[in-house]
């Protein structure tokens, strides 16, 4: 296990985040509204929810999710809007969404050899180029710019980020830890001065791929 380097930031207003290889994110259309304002159901974005949400009372983690010609990618449900920070290392990809911002308690967990045992395998995925695109997933491609590692939307940063990823096919795990600080925290918890605390006081949910 080789360490992690913490590269972006992402984030949304709710619903999933894709990753898949950078060149195939030009091919993502997105959530697409009809007249009436409701989702596409052939658009990308309503194909991603399917995969998370197969029937009404069932709700998945992650899955594999086809779009364009023959492009794959891997959606995962963030839980919530908010923002996931992604880190890169020598065995793949990892990104982390916390609902502390104010200790790094929670990177240190995800990327140590005790979350790797909380996890379940998911999928399998295939990535080429160099690159990987982590972006929510409701964003259309063609309508993101890109800023150095950052992609914006007109009118929000930072909803997607391209990172270097060697190509290869890569192994999909999902893990949770629950504690008393983070999603159920105050505020000032969440966002204010460093609290002292254990390290299983808060909460934070990943996705990891290691390359196989």
């Amino acid at each position: 296990m080789s360490a992690y380097e913490w590269v972006a930031r992402v984030g949304g207003e709710g619903g999933p985040l894709l990753v898949c290889a950078e060149a195939s994110f030009a091919a993502w259309g997105g959530a697409v509204l009809d007249d009436e304002y409701e989702l596409d159901p052939a658009c990308d974005y309503a194909r991603a929810h399917a995969v998370l949400y197969p029937e009404d009372d069932d709700e998945l983690e992650a899955g594999l999710v086809r779009f364009g010609a023959d492009q794959v990618g891997l959606v995962w449900e963030m839980d919530g809007p908010g923002g996931a920070d992604v880190a890169v290392g020598g065995d793949g990809l990892l990104v982390v969404r916390s609902w502390v911002r104010n200790s790094d308690a929670p990177h240190r967990y995800a990327a140590g050899p005790a979350a790797r045992e909380r996890e379940r395998p998911v999928a399998e995925l295939e990535l080429s180029g160099g690159q990987a695109a982590v972006v929510w997933a409701p964003v259309d491609a063609g309508e993101a710019t890109r800023t150095d590692n950052r992609l914006n939307l007109e009118h929000m940063l930072g909803v997607g980020a391209v990172v270097p990823l060697a190509p290869g096919r890569y192994r999909a795990t999902c893990g949770w830890l629950e504690g008393r600080r983070g999603r159920y925290a105050p505020a000032e918890e969440q966002h204010g001065p460093p609290v002292e605390g254990s390290d299983d006081d808060w909460s934070c949910r990943w996705l990891r791929l290691t390359q196989l």
